[in-house]
């Protein structure tokens, strides 16, 4: 490869040196130093890459935005040790990975982006390093690991994955079996409204449907419903809503949930009482309303983990809701230094801040739930959090599945959890299906009010949690794969032990090629698409199967024998449901 680096003063020295290159997978190190020690400027590193069989760029920061962007304008991959990860992946028209670049550092801001050289017809491709401050350095060194192999984009980004955990110091953080559970979560439902009685008569139900654990969010700790934080910082139960905290969590555990609290962490509000104390130690201190708390401060670390200590212990809780993670970023206002800081990088700053509050919080009990969500959900990050959802997107079933397929292709083995589910109670029982079905193949997480939806609606959702934790090994465990990521998934599949779930989203045809033979003994095939018809095409016979059609509430509305023969097996399968398929 023909690196090119370019660096903005005299002083840095950066050079670039190809250490292996291996079933076509090239490892090259940077190495930078310094004439004298020096907050490093950016530092870029750029080559050329024919663009040929390439249809589309893989960039989990863009959601749904898949084009090859002109080089004077890349698609580019922003990523820091809070936000996002560093990696970004180009995929043929098959679906095959040309190049996933990824970075061994995965802490220092960085972006990495691509763009197609209009006279040449090549991808003009580039990393910069430090795109923000960090601490001054007398050297570094980082390795770009870029990835040309010929195999599913899915096994790239996989690869990537496994490279990170097992070779770059990130490890998975430990999953409780809990976090792989479905939740109730009171944010879409109840908003800022909190109201005990109805959250435990929720969670009650809620339990019934399968649901183990609940998320009390924002409201709880204010009196003012309108957005904002400007009253976060004392993290007080407002005693008009919660008057006595430790018997709220009491009660939800008689109901046999576990109890999440949500706490936006770097939030200081200009009206709380601890305000004053933290005004110089703001991130962005001219802020009217409310500003972030600075992790560089280890005061500021400290008062945050005496925070959730007290908690834990105080009122039982089983799980902390850390939000707003992103959040701690640079402002125009940020201040240049601060001799109490105990790092200048703010990145190290929110590192440590993590550390210390995962191990704060894991010393009293090894089983904490830590819930993050995007866009902090990178290598650096699932140390820490042990469930990690999906981005707001209330009512959006397409975001929901976008975001959670990327998600689950980068954190390996963490719970992956859907933004939580909602939708209007006087639309069909298929539109609300859709939404659950959106997330099959991630932890659900239910948000709307279960003795308000129609009868139809909650026998729907009686069926799809059932039958999810009833193959919960198989959606969260199993060989995950999904077709067209160009186009935001058009079916995705698991495969398990002899099982596989599939679902449509657009494309109904369930195409089962011969190294896929023979085929699974079960198969679940969902039908997400607004098609009335699903399609097995086989290049082999696969044999007799035993089928069932499922409306979404599960009722059943046909059943019998079929033969898969090579080609194409079609059915008659109700938007929303399900073709269950069981070999004889």
């Amino acid at each position: 490869m023909d690196f090119k680096v370019y660096v903005k003063d005299e002083n840095t020295h950066a050079s670039v040196s190809e250490l292996s290159n291996e079933a076509g997978i090239l490892y090259a190190r940077l190495d930078v130093v310094f004439d004298t020690p020096a907050v490093p400027s950016p530092v870029t590193v750029r080559w050329n890459y024919p663009m040929t069989d390439i249809l589309c760029d893989f960039n989990v920061t863009n959601l749904y935005d898949r084009s090859i962007a002109p080089s004077w304008r890349k698609r580019t991959t922003s990523s820091r040790l809070a936000s996002g990860a560093p990696l970004q992946q180009l995929i043929s028209h098959t679906g095959r990975n040309r190049m996933t670049v990824a970075l061994s550092d995965a802490a220092t801001p960085c972006s990495i982006g691509a763009g197609i050289v209009e006279k040449t017809a090549e991808l003009e491709c580039d990393v910069v390093f430090f795109t923000q401050p960090v601490n001054t350095l007398e050297s570094y060194s980082a390795v770009m690991r870029i990835d040309m192999s010929d195999i599913p984009y899915e096994a790239a980004l996989k690869s990537a994955e496994r490279w990170w955990e097992e070779s770059c110091g990130y490890p998975s953080a430990y999953i409780p079996d809990s976090a792989r559970k479905p939740l109730y979560s009171c944010w879409y439902s109840f908003h800022k409204n909190i109201d005990i009685e109805a959250i435990v008569n929720q969670c009650r139900l809620a339990k019934a449907m399968g649901m183990e654990n609940v998320i009390v969010d924002d409201g709880w700790q204010c009196n003012e419903l309108s957005g904002g934080y400007s009253y976060c910082g004392d993290w007080e139960p407002e005693k008009s809503k919660v008057s006595d905290m430790k018997a709220f969590v009491d009660r939800v555990h008689e109901t046999g949930m576990k109890f999440i609290l949500w706490y936006s962490v770097p939030a200081m509000g200009v009206h709380a009482a601890n305000y004053e104390r933290f005004r110089d130690m703001l991130l962005n201190p001219s802020s009217t309303t409310w500003a972030s708390l600075d992790p560089r401060f280890p005061e500021v670390r400290r008062f945050l983990c005496s925070i959730y200590k007290k908690a834990a212990e105080d009122w039982g809780l089983d799980g902390f809701k850390l939000d707003f993670i992103d959040s701690f970023r640079l402002f125009p206002d940020t201040p240049a230094f601060d001799e109490r800081w105990d790092t200048l990088s703010l990145e190290e700053g929110v590192d440590r801040l993590l550390s210390e509050v995962s191990s704060t919080l894991r010393a009293i009990n090894p089983e904490m739930l830590i819930e993050f969500r995007q866009s902090y959900f990178g290598p650096v990050i699932k140390k820490y959090g042990n469930m990690i959802r999906v981005g707001d997107c209330p009512n959006d079933a397409v975001r929901n599945r976008v975001g959670g397929i990327d998600l689950r292709f980068l954190l390996g083995k963490t719970a992956v959890h859907s933004d939580m589910l909602m939708w209007n109670v006087s639309d069909s029982v298929e539109a609300a299906a859709a939404q659950v079905i959106s997330t099959l193949f991630l932890v659900p997480q239910i948000s709307v009010l279960l003795d308000k939806i129609p009868e139809a609606h909650r026998r729907m959702l009686n069926f799809y949690l059932d039958f999810w934790n009833r193959h919960r090994d198989t959606l969260l465990d199993g060989c995950l794969s999904a077709d067209d990521p160009g186009y935001c998934y058009s079916l995705v599949k698991s495969e398990k032990d002899g099982e596989t779930i599939a679902v449509s989203y657009t494309r109904p045809v369930l195409s089962v090629h011969g190294e896929d033979t023979p085929y699974s003994d079960r198969l679940f095939f969902v039908n997400a698409s607004s098609c009335g018809r699903l399609f097995i095409d086989s290049e082999a016979a696969l044999g007799s199967y035993a089928f069932r059609i499922l409306t979404p509430c599960g009722d059943t509305v046909a059943e019998g024998n079929t033969f898969l023969g090579a080609g194409v097996t079609g059915f008659d399968v109700p938007v929303s449901g399900m073709l269950e398929l069981i070999k004889n």
